[in-house]
């Protein structure tokens, strides 16, 4: 069921209101919000392949009672047991994430190493076992750690499928959202919620359908035919690569701006998990902000371990100055970086885009190591490095930007070979037209300009509705990525009529189709 759908906004939503804060009323059977806002989300994952719910349902018991284990043996101070029964819960977890996503791409890998025929049949994707799968695994590693205490299996149920965030996230801790499900609020009506959690939900339908998926209506016809073997010139090619960027910057950023509008008109404030990432000056920044709960997640619980190893590895070794670097912060970040390029899928295109990206990250990390160590020369002699200048940080902006844009095209292409050859068009070898630009329709033509301007230009929504303290952790981030026009929503006049305006443009476009949204096929 999609968020952009007529079923989800004029059906499921008002139910999931109506039933949620009905429920809310009997004040002295709190938990009966809280079942019914559960038997909800169960049915909301299950609307699209009811056959698939026993495996979230599973997911859910075996991800509580390993927890609840853990914890008990965290209390008791027998860290064996917590050791083992959270390498269990790993072991589980990993095992029937790589079952479902890499088992099929394995042996058809191996079948062809072998030159024989693949061994598995098709297996289905259940849909976002890669978010509720990690939301697991940081409870588990949490609970290890002594910040996840002991909950109800309702209580539980809720925080692993709440609706709002479980199909593409965020993906979020026991520390951000339990407590408000506990709270003794939780279920009552609070008209401010309701009308800011719908306003951010309007701007990110307005984003989905508006611009991305118009976008998407030009882009993938261009990445179809490279596929079919057609050698697009630089002007086409840097067409669908643009094109391509902005649309799933805006699906993405809609789906984020719907989830939190959606949980924040049930009372729920869940984190963000996108700031205007494209505005960063340096590709640690766009990650920063870009699938902002996933890059918590790696960084926590994959690039921290790694680099607390491999920086003992480089101390045991007696390494120095780069040769420490390299090993101590290097390795590591290209580690989960092609991690984070596999966790978008099984396939050889999205490897390259880790790696990509990896090597990205890597030099973006020897540059700034580079940069100490000239501040620590210079200060020796009595200096300062002075901050870049105004075309300098121009120049960080478009070189992020490029890199970001040449990843993205592998990120979309279907074989790595197709990405490569629109590469091929995008550096000129296939010579230059301008009939990509003459030609452009004009749907397309205002949503380039306009999704550029808005990127680079406008508040973001969060930063529109910045008095509302719209987000979990909108307290961190309110002073990062500022936008050089500003304007925040009230609720006047002007305020309401942008409303209403984003929201009927969203609705009305849902009637040419409705796409999926990208980050589902993950």
């Amino acid at each position: 069921m999609l968020f952009s759908s007529f079923v989800f906004i004029f059906a499921f939503l008002p139910l999931s209101l109506a039933v949620t804060y009905g429920a809310g009323r009997l004040r002295r059977f709190n938990w009966v919000a809280r079942v019914a806002l559960t038997l909800l989300s169960l049915g909301f994952y299950a609307w699209w392949r009811p056959m698939q719910l026993p495996i979230l349902v599973g997911s859910i018991l075996f991800n509580y009672l390993v927890g609840d284990r853990i914890q008990k043996a965290v209390a008791s101070e027998r860290r064996h047991a917590a050791t083992f029964w959270l390498v269990a819960g790993l072991a589980g977890d990993l095992g029937l994430l790589g079952w479902f996503k890499y088992a099929n791409f394995i042996d058809q890998n191996l079948a062809l190493a072998a030159g024989g025929a693949p061994q598995l049949a098709k297996i289905a994707l259940p849909l976002a076992i890669s978010f509720f799968t990690f939301q697991k695994i940081a409870y588990l590693v949490d609970s290890y750690r002594g910040e996840a205490r002991k909950m109800s299996l309702l209580d539980f149920s809720l925080f692993a499928s709440f609706f709002p965030q479980l199909l593409a996230g965020p993906i979020v801790h026991y520390k951000e959202v339990v407590p408000q499900m506990r709270s003794r609020l939780f279920g009552r009506l609070i008209w401010r919620n309701v009308m800011v959690g719908l306003v951010i939900f309007s701007i990110g339908l307005f984003k989905k359908t508006v611009i991305a998926d118009t976008l998407a209506a030009h882009a993938n016809p261009l990445f179809d035919s490279v596929g079919h073997g057609m050698e697009l010139d630089a002007g086409k090619a840097w067409l669908a690569a643009i094109a391509f960027t902005l649309q799933v910057y805006f699906d993405f950023s809609g789906y984020s701006d719907m989830a939190i509008g959606a949980a924040r008109m049930l009372g729920i404030k869940l984190p963000l998990n996108f700031h205007s990432p494209l505005r960063a000056a340096s590709i640690g920044q766009y990650w920063r902000r870009w699938h902002m709960t996933l890059q918590r997640f790696i960084v926590s619980y994959l690039f921290q371990p790694l680099a607390v190893a491999f920086n003992r590895m480089a101390a045991e070794h007696g390494l120095r100055g780069w040769g420490a670097f390299a090993l101590g912060i290097g390795v590591p970040t290209f580690i989960t970086f092609v991690a984070v390029g596999m966790w978008h899928g099984a396939g050889w295109t999205f490897l390259a885009f880790g790696v990509m990206h990896s090597i990205y990250l890597c030099t973006n990390e020897a540059w700034g190591e580079q940069r100490k160590r000239w501040r620590r020369a210079l200060r020796k002699q009595g200096r300062e490095l002075g901050q870049p200048g105004a075309w300098e940080r121009v120049g960080y902006h478009v070189v992020t930007l490029l890199a970001v844009i040449f990843a993205n095209v592998m990120f979309r292409a279907a074989t790595v070979s197709d990405a490569i050859s629109l590469w091929k068009g995008m550096t000129g070898l296939r010579g230059a037209s301008l009939s990509a630009v003459t030609t452009m329709p004009a749907d397309l033509s205002i949503a380039l300009i306009g999704g550029t301007l808005l990127v680079f230009f406008a508040p973001n929504t969060q930063q529109i509705m910045g008095r509302f303290n719209p987000a979990y952790n909108w307290r961190d981030w309110r002073t990062v990525g500022r936008a050089p026009l500003g304007w925040r929503w009230s609720p006047n006049l002007a305020g309401l009529a942008f409303a209403g305006a984003v929201l009927m443009s969203g609705i009305l476009m849902i009637q040419r189709g409705q796409a999926v949204f990208l980050y589902f096929n993950f």
